[in-house]
């Protein structure tokens, strides 16, 4: 894989783990400003703002991606909603490494058997350690607490969302003949669709949000949007299920976000996954 596209991956994966990080937030107040569930909806919402004027500037999808923006956009939803969901039950710690670590290979596999991509064996090995070390991190969360049954099967559908979205999207980008222009699109489609949702269900939190809760939202929807971005631009250059295994070392961030903000202890454990994440990483950009 080429440094540059490697390096975009990268940038993409902390972005990420940033607007997740926002979306998990504090907690309590009477409109819910601090519910996890309200502040993701809302981060879809700042997606859309966001995305606005930059597709002024980028142009539509090619229409024969059309419904791929449809559909992706309603996964998106969906996903939007359960990411808010598995916040509100667990730790950040302990979810995000769930379902960002079991993605990928799920994405590999069936990116293998529907699109007909292939790999090196070098990079299956690097997938699968990868993998492991992201999974590490998760279970070491689990170890320490912070995730239970409920928790884990909401951690369960959110992992297949986001194998749906990466598959329909890896596909709808190249579709696409502009990929800034077929992501931007679908943020805001996502983000228009989110409107009626918290209208049906969240009413008060929607019409009593702060202006810096806002602010904050459209901040994480701009993240979300660039890194969602740039990873589906790196689908059309490279394998799907490489990019997206690549990505996934978001959860690396995470861990050292929370070490460095949150002041948690980065023990033993903690170090062995990221020594697998690092390996593995390094494997699947030799091949």
């Amino acid at each position: 894989m080429p440094p540059d596209i490697f390096a975009i991956i990268l940038a993409a994966a902390f972005l990420h783990a940033s607007w997740n990080a926002i979306a998990k937030g504090g907690k309590g107040d009477p409109l819910g400003k601090g519910d996890p569930l309200v502040r993701a909806n809302l981060i879809a919402i700042g997606s859309a703002i966001a995305a606005a004027p930059a597709l002024l500037v980028s142009g539509l999808p090619d229409p024969a991606s059309f419904m791929h923006v449809l559909a992706s956009a309603l996964i998106h939803v969906a996903y939007f909603v359960l990411i808010g969901l598995a916040y509100r039950h667990a730790d950040y710690s302990a979810i995000y490494p769930l379902v960002r670590g079991s993605a990928p290979l799920f994405t590999t596999l069936l990116a293998l058997l529907l699109l007909g991509e292939t790999l090196e064996p070098v990079m299956w090995i690097g997938i699968s350690v990868l993998c492991g070390g992201i999974l590490g991190l998760g279970l070491d969360a689990v170890r320490r607490g912070g995730l239970n049954g409920r928790s884990l099967a909401i951690a369960a559908l959110t992992t297949g969302v986001v194998v749906s979205y990466t598959l329909v999207d890896g596909l709808g980008a190249r579709l696409s003949g502009n990929a800034a222009g077929y992501m931007l699109a679908m943020m805001g489609l996502t983000g228009l669709l989110m409107v009626p949702v918290m209208l049906f269900f969240q009413r008060a939190a929607l019409f009593g949000a702060s202006a810096s809760l806002w602010g904050k939202s459209i901040a994480g929807g701009a993240m979300a949007n660039i890194s969602y971005g740039a990873a589906l631009w790196a689908m059309t250059k490279a394998p799907i299920g490489l990019v997206g295994a690549i990505r996934e070392t978001s959860v690396l961030f995470a861990a050292l976000i929370a070490t460095v903000a949150l002041k948690e202890r980065f023990g033993p454990a903690r170090w062995v996954a990221a020594v697998m994440i690092v390996t593995g990483l390094a494997l699947a950009k030799s091949g």
